[in-house]
């Protein structure tokens, strides 16, 4: 049991120490988000207005330039994915993307992106200091929750940004009782008995005590604390990986330590070295003290199991090394306090003016009046009754004249237009990006484009410092989802088992980096999107790779079973006509060779008739002169019937001739 006494007494030395470190920047602070929230005057402003019977009027500019940063953050949100790190590693590779859909499931659930932009809006734009809370609720199911600048305190020697080197964190929130017994149900019966405050110096910018006693409300503190243990580590001797030996025991051994020790005492290699080894190491790890209306609850380890914070800061300008704790951490509002202060203050100044000119020096002469209050009556159709006993020679410009007011000068609408540029301007911005065209010339949609590109560019360090604490943010959301999401729970919301490296401890720390990637409501979506850049992108080279089933199954859309059914119908529909196509070219390619073979043999025995022939040609002509020969007296009819068949033999021989290949 730990000494509630001296635990109480270190919390609270802990607490001066560090609230009276940053009480400046908490006073300004206080500045930046009244200015944020329309609250432009200060309180001896207000006072003397009342007394003046004045009103004072507030043109807000800040909530302008407010709206339209924390607008172009939300339109221009993009997810949390998990992207490996080195040359392609398919296990890794597998391991970040089941990561990815895991964190995009609990930020859609849980509200994670809309809380990170509260972040920015409040803690780098409004106040200068925000944390986004992550946290484990009865059910076992990562939350989320942010921390305003008055409702936390870090270390005062903090230097980075993802504070690894913030020795504590203490927070404090004025909480029901109900709440409070949620948050600590072991510690339910003490709470009741604890006496609820009355009075304390603790987180003075959340109201007086008493007020929130008479709302039922407890002071819930939480003080976080950096410091180290020595650990019973496992270390691979050819890997170098290393494990806790509580977590080797419950992975090899399901939690039997006596058979942990046996595998790494037998576990040897073929030369007989052990190939485990167990040491002692020194290990960060978290530590929690809660306090209830000032009195000692509990004290434990971080209860997400996490040897780091589970809180994530965003913040505003920040210079670890100025020695001034106003000076070196700022919102963006701080630099336009000044000019929104004497715009209105010009503003109300020309109201005085015009007023006056209805409120002006009146002369009267009360006596010669028949109700000498009307006199005061201002506005339109005001009826000033004369006395009828007044003697006719008295002038009516005797009994009441109105003295003329002076004008508003021109000098003063012109500083105001004047300080309204140098406030847009002094904040990095310029007219353009408000859509305003102060000199009324049109100019190019390219020119307006490249103005008002120029002018985010200037806000380059918002930006900067939002991107670096939600890569911060993602890395400590795998860290949570392996140290407190068991593989049934993963399987429930992927519908797969996490692969092998899942659960890797330098998964983070190495083989993975928290990236930005294009803003949708699932995994399966962010898929489609993917699926279709790369089709349009590469239409020739993923031709074929990328299938209707492949878009359907992961586009966003409604009915998927039957699509996916008429898809499959008309691809079996295409597969038979592609069938009986290729049997019909089947079926023509074997008449056409066929044909070929029917023709060649033909010609072939057109060849063999030829050759035949031609052997007989000189037969022929041999007999023919045989005859010419005996019947040289014969008539002179049969010489010529002879010559006509040899010429036509002679005929038919070219024809056989022309006719061979």
């Amino acid at each position: 049991m730990p000494n509630d006494v001296s635990t109480k007494s270190e919390f609270h030395d802990v607490y001066e120490v560090n609230d009276t470190a940053w009480k400046p920047f908490n006073e300004q602070a206080c500045l930046d988000n009244d200015f944020a929230l329309k609250a432009q005057h200060s309180w001896d402003e207000m006072q003397r207005a009342d007394h003046q019977g004045r009103l004072l009027h507030t043109i807000d500019k800040i909530g302008r330039q407010i709206n339209l940063l924390h607008g172009y953050e939300v339109r221009n949100r993009h997810i949390l994915k998990i992207s490996p790190q080195g040359n392609f590693d398919p296990s890794e590779d597998r391991a970040c993307d089941q990561h990815t859909g895991v964190i995009m499931s609990l930020m859609a659930r849980h509200g994670g992106y809309k809380i990170m932009s509260d972040a920015f809006r409040w803690g780098i734009l409004a106040q200068g200091s925000n944390l986004v809370e992550s946290w484990r609720d009865r059910n076992g199911l990562i939350q989320y929750g942010r921390l305003g600048w008055n409702q936390f305190l870090l270390d005062h020697g903090l230097t980075k940004d993802d504070l690894s080197d913030c020795q504590d964190i203490i927070t404090g929130q004025w909480i029901s009782e109900d709440k409070a017994k949620m948050l600590v149900p072991t510690r339910a019966d003490e709470i009741e008995k604890i006496q609820p405050l009355t009075h304390t110096s603790h987180w003075p910018f959340q109201g007086a005590p008493e007020q929130m006693n008479k709302a039922g409300k407890r002071m819930f503190e939480q003080w976080w604390h950096r410091t180290t243990e020595e650990v019973d580590v496992v270390q691979h001797r050819f890997t170098g990986k290393k494990v806790t030996f509580e977590e080797f025991t419950k992975v090899s051994a399901n939690g039997d330590k006596q058979l942990a020790d046996r595998i790494i005492a037998e576990f040897r290699a073929p030369n007989g070295i052990n190939i485990l080894i167990k040491f002692r190491d020194i290990k960060d790890k978290i530590r929690l003290t809660i306090f209830i209306d000032d009195e000692f609850l509990w004290e434990g380890d971080n209860p997400t199991k996490m040897r780091d914070y589970n809180y994530t800061w965003f913040h505003g300008m920040w210079c670890p090394e100025c020695p001034r704790t106003e000076l070196k951490l700022q919102s963006y509002v701080r630099g336009q306090r000044d000019p929104q202060r004497m715009y209105n203050r010009k503003i109300n100044q020309a109201m005085d003016i015009i007023e006056s000119q209805l409120q002006g020096v009146r002369i009267t002469r009360s006596k010669y009046l028949m109700n000498p209050k009307d006199a005061y009556k201002s506005g339109q159709g005001i009826n000033l009754q004369v006395d009828e006993n007044t003697p006719d020679d008295v002038l009516l410009a005797e009994i009441f004249r109105q003295m003329p007011a002076s004008d508003v000068p021109q000098s003063v609408f012109t500083m105001l237009a004047l300080i309204d540029k140098d406030q847009t301007e002094s904040g990095g911005l310029n007219q353009d990006i408000f859509g305003i065209d102060d000199k009324n010339i049109e100019v190019s949609g390219v020119l307006a484009k490249f103005r008002t590109g120029q002018a985010l560019t200037g806000q380059g360090w918002l930006f900067d410092n939002l991107n670096t604490s939600k890569a911060d943010f993602g890395r400590k959301q795998v860290q949570l989802v392996q140290l407190n999401y068991d593989p049934r729970r993963v399987t429930e919301i992927l519908n797969e088992e996490p692969v092998p490296g899942f659960y890797d401890d330098n998964l983070t720390r190495f083989d993975c980096a928290p990236t930005e990637g294009l803003l949708t409501d699932s995994q399966q979506n962010l898929y489609y999107q993917e699926l279709k850049t790369l089709k349009k992108e590469f239409p020739e080279e993923f031709a074929g790779i990328i299938t209707p089933e492949m878009l359907v199954k992961s586009a966003p859309m409604q009915f998927k079973v039957p699509t996916l059914q008429a898809i499959k119908a008309a691809a079996e529909q295409r597969k038979q006509l592609q069938q009986q196509q290729i049997r019909a070219q089947q079926v023509t390619e074997q008449l056409t060779q066929g044909l070929t073979a029917v023709q060649i043999s033909q010609a072939q025995e057109n060849i063999a008739d030829a050759q035949v022939k031609r052997s007989e040609v000189p037969l022929n002509q041999a007999k023919t002169i045989s005859e010419i020969n005996k019947n040289e007296s014969g008539p002179v009819v049969a010489l010529i019937k002879e010559q006509v068949r040899l010429q036509i033999a002679q005929e038919k021989q070219k024809q056989l001739t022309n006719s061979q290949p």
